[in-house]
C-alpha cells in the first residue's frame, strides 16, 4: 500500500513539472512572435501586448477561481479537460481570421493554463510538507523557468529559418496534449498523511500572517519582473555595454537561478526555511547594490549571475512558507498565493513603465530593489510568529 501511494506521489510529481515546463514554454513566446503576428494581423505591436495582457488576465482569473474548485472537482479529469481545452485554444488562434477572435482563443488558452498551474501547485503542497515541500516548489519552478528559457530559443531558430509565428504556436499543442494524457493516467491520491484533522477540511482559517507573506510574494515577483524587464536596457544606457554583453547579464542570471533551485532542498534541509530565506535575501540585495553602483559591464555581469543566485529559491520557498502557516493543505490559500504572483507580473510592467517615463532607468531598479528589502523584511516578519 505504501509502494502504491510512493508511485502514485511521484507520478503526480512528474505530471506537476510536466505541466510547468508546457506553462513556461507557452509564456515564453508572446514576446518571441510579437512582430510577425502584429504584421499577420495589420496591427500595431501595442494591439498585440494588449492580447496578451489579456492571457494574462485569463490565467491570473482561473489561478484564483480554481481554489474554490480543487477540493470539489475530480482533478484529474479537470487537468485533462483544461489541458485538452489549451490545445484547442493554442490552434484555434493560429487559423482565425481576425485578431478580435485571436484575442478570444488566447484569453481562453490563459485560462486553461491558469487551471493546469494551480493544479500542478496544488498537488506538491499536498502530496510534501515542511522542508520537503519547499525543495519540490523549488523544483518546480525550475522547471517552469527551464521551458521558459529553451522555448524562445527554439521559436527563434524556427522563425530565423522561414517558420510562421502560427507554427511556433502549434508546437505547443503536443505539450498540454501530453499533459492531459498524463492527467489521465492514474488516481489523484492527492489526500496525503500529513492533513491535520479539525481544521475546517481545507485549513481555510488565515491569520495576519498569511496575508504578510503575500505581501513579501508580490514584492518579490514585482522586483524580479521589473529587474529582468529593464537591465538590458540599464547595461547598454548606463554602461555603455553592447546589446550582447548586455543580454548575457540577463541569460547568466537565469542559468545561476536555475542553478540556485536545483541546490535549494539540501540548503533548506540544512538551514531551515528561515535562515535559507535570509541568507539568499542578503546575496540577492547585496549583489542589487553593487550592480546599480558597478562602473563597468565586466563587473555587472559578475553581479547580476550573484544575483540570480540570490532570487533563486526566493519565491517558492516563501510560497512554502506561507503554506505552512495553516494547519492542513488549503487549495483556497494556495491559488490566492499564485493569483497575488499573477498579479505583481501585471503590476510590474504597468509601474515599471511608468517610472521609466517619469524618471530613468537608473530609478526603475533602485525601486525593484527596494522592493527586495521590503520583501525580505516582510518574510522576516512572518516567519519570525510563526508557531
Amino acid at each position: 500500500m505504501a509502494g502504491s501511494a510512493n508511485k502514485d506521489a511521484r507520478r503526480l510529481t512528474a505530471l506537476a513539472y510536466f505541466m510547468l515546463l508546457a506553462i513556461g514554454a507557452v509564456f515564453s513566446l508572446a514576446g518571441v512572435a510579437t512582430k510577425q503576428i502584429a504584421a499577420y494581423f495589420a496591427v500595431d505591436t501595442a494591439v498585440v501586448g494588449y492580447v496578451f495582457t489579456l492571457f494574462s488576465v485569463g490565467y491570473s482569473a482561473a489561478i484564483f477561481g480554481n481554489g474554490f474548485l480543487l477540493d470539489r472537482v475530480d482533478i484529474g479529469r479537470e487537468t485533462a479537460a483544461a489541458a485538452a481545452a489549451a490545445g484547442v485554444a493554442a490552434l484555434a488562434a493560429t487559423l482565425l481570421p481576425t485578431v478580435w477572435m485571436f484575442a478570444a482563443a488566447i484569453f481562453v488558452y490563459g485560462v486553461c493554463l491558469g487551471v493546469m498551474c494551480s493544479v500542478g501547485y496544488f498537488l506538491i503542497v499536498n502530496l510534501y510538507a515542511e522542508a520537503d515541500r519547499a525543495a519540490k516548489l523549488n523544483v518546480l519552478n525550475f522547471f517552469y523557468g527551464a521551458g521558459s528559457v529553451v522555448a524562445p530559443v527554439l521559436a527563434g531558430q524556427a522563425l530565423a529559418r522561414g517558420a510562421g509565428w502560427q507554427a511556433v504556436f502549434q508546437a505547443t499543442v503536443p505539450l498540454v496534449l501530453v499533459a492531459a494524457a498524463l492527467a489521465l493516467a492514474g488516481r489523484f491520491a492527492v489526500r496525503p498523511a500529513h492533513r491535520v484533522a479539525g481544521t475546517g477540511g481545507d485549513g481555510s482559517r488565515w491569520g495576519w500572517r498569511v496575508y504578510v507573506v503575500s505581501l513579501a510574494l508580490l514584492c518579490y515577483v514585482v522586483s524580479e519582473m521589473v529587474f529582468t524587464y529593464w537591465v538590458v536596457t540599464y547595461m547598454m544606457d548606463k554602461l555603455a555595454a553592447d546589446v550582447a554583453t548586455a543580454s548575457l547579464a540577463l541569460s547568466l542570471f537565469w542559468v545561476t537561478m536555475a542553478l540556485g533551485r536545483l541546490a535549494a532542498g539540501p540548503l533548506i534541509a540544512r538551514l531551515g526555511l528561515g535562515r535559507y530565506i535570509g541568507g539568499l535575501s542578503l546575496l540577492a540585495a547585496g549583489s542589487f547594490a553593487g550592480l546599480l553602483t558597478a562602473g563597468t559591464p565586466a563587473v555587472a555581469l559578475w553581479l547580476a549571475a550573484a544575483m540570480g543566485a540570490g532570487y533563486s529559491g526566493l519565491y517558492a520557498t516563501i510560497l512554502s512558507l506561507g503554506t505552512q502557516m495553516v494547519r492542513g493543505p488549503s487549495p483556497r490559500l494556495t491559488t490566492f498565493f499564485l493569483t497575488i504572483g499573477a498579479g505583481g507580473g501585471i503590476l510590474a510592467l504597468l509601474l515599471s513603465s511608468l517610472l521609466k517615463q517619469v524618471y530613468d532607468v537608473a530609478t526603475v531598479l533602485t525601486f525593484a530593489a527596494g522592493l527586495l528589502v521590503a520583501m525580505a523584511l516582510l518574510a522576516a516578519a512572518a516567519g519570525r510568529g510563526r508557531r
